[in-house]
């Protein structure tokens, strides 16, 4: 309640500053005019009721301030008030103090050469009076006057200055805090949409890496159960094979939860990497790989080679679950500043409608697209489908370290 009340004075009192020294004014006339009975006095209060409530009529219905020919109107009838009021016997001249109240409001209304001019003018009248009245004294003090409203005129400028700026920065400040508020929220969208990224990049990681191990592991397991009974050492010797995967699989789980990376990008050169592959994959599935790679290698960054790497592990896998090829080619080409990798065989081909269905297809063309390249997937010239992931050079020359 005390809060409420300290703020209505601080938006009330300068408001009614200029009524109260019209009230004090008016209240020190009457005292005199109706103390001395003098005939004057029901003209005087009639005349200073006017002014009040022309004064208190204006404050209330403001829309007279949009037309500045009604500001003239305002400003001059209250100039003629007073002008009636400091000569109307026994001429007082203490009504000047009434300028004093229009010298704080004309700033408000006008621009600064207009008011400047009024202010003129309330000196040019209270001095003319005053010499009516008092004579040279008069004019004398009249130019106290002149610097009293002057005076007024400034501060009331200054201070409608500041009520400006004040105003102002209150305006920025909510701006600020609705913009503070947007940047959270931004905040919040982006720390989503990282997780969810995370989540993606990390499931394209556990796909290339455990997907392509145990698919391996599989088939081996599948052709060892079928000659368990016809040979039992090449039986064995497959068994042995999927277990060197599975550890090979644990190995590269430990190391994708751990540090997110590849053995490619920490051990090897992307050709060694890719031999190794190519290799491992023949040997588990019988299907011949012949491998190309442009010599020298690209010099590539870690992503790049990462991506090579997990397109080719990619393509063979889909060559053992979906091609029933049993040749297939891997070519390794620098052209036209980019690098490509193919991989092809002489499967059954593509569905007419084939679309990348798979997540590990899509986790590729993901890669190639964060990388500024691109993947397909089409028919192969002589038979079966061709993977091709093309990525942009980012540095030339030299050999693959």
């Amino acid at each position: 309640m005390l809060a409420h009340f300290r703020a209505f004075l601080k938006s009330f009192l300068p408001e009614m500053g200029g009524f109260l020294v019209i009230l004090s004014v008016s209240l020190l006339a009457v005292s005199f005019y109706f103390g001395e009975q003098r005939p004057e006095r029901w003209i005087a209060l009639s005349l200073m009721l006017i002014l009040l409530g022309v004064s208190v009529i204006a404050e209330i219905n403001t829309w007279w301030v949009q037309r500045p020919w009604l500001r003239h109107v305002f400003i001059l009838l209250l100039m003629v008030l007073i002008v009636a009021l400091m000569l109307l016997p026994p001429q007082y001249g203490f009504y000047a103090l009434l300028f004093f109240v229009l010298s704080g409001t004309v700033p408000m209304l006008f621009r600064r050469r207009v008011w400047l001019a009024y202010i003129v003018s309330f000196a040019l009248i209270t001095a003319v009076v005053l010499y009516i009245t008092d004579g040279f004294a008069g004019l004398i003090t009249s130019f106290i006057y002149a610097g009293g409203y002057y005076f007024f005129a400034s501060f009331a400028t200054v201070t409608a200055r500041a009520q400006a700026a004040q105003a102002e920065s209150q305006k920025l400040l909510e701006e600020l805090q609705a913009a503070n508020l947007q940047l959270q929220d931004y905040a919040g969208r982006v720390e989503e949409l990282a997780v969810a990224e995370e989540r993606n990049r990390l499931a394209r990681e556990m796909h290339d890496t455990l997907g392509h191990r145990l698919t391996v592991a599989a088939v081996q397991l599948e052709g060892a159960q079928r000659l368990i009974a016809l040979d039992a050492d090449r039986a064995a010797a497959m068994v042995g094979t999927v277990r060197e995967q599975v550890l090979e699989a644990l190995g590269e789980l430990r190391r994708t939860v751990a540090t997110l990376r590849a053995p490619v990008e920490v051990d090897l050169s992307l050709p060694t990497a890719l031999q190794r592959l190519a290799g491992a994959f023949q040997e588990a599935t019988g299907i011949a790989v012949h491998l190309d790679i442009v010599e020298p290698a690209p010099r590539l960054p870690d992503p790049q080679r990462l991506a090579l790497y997990r397109a080719l592990q990619e393509g063979l896998t889909n060559v053992q679950r979906h091609a029933d090829a049993d040749q297939v080619w891997v070519q390794l080409a620098r052209q036209n500043g980019s690098v490509i990798l193919q991989v092809g065989d002489n499967g059954a081909g593509l569905p007419v409608d084939v679309r990348y269905k798979g997540f590990g297809l899509r986790g590729l063309e993901e890669r190639a697209h964060q990388l500024g390249g691109t993947l397909s997937l089409a028919p192969r010239s002589g038979g079966g489908a061709e993977l091709t992931l093309q990525l942009p050079l980012s540095l030339e020359g030299g050999d693959d370290a």
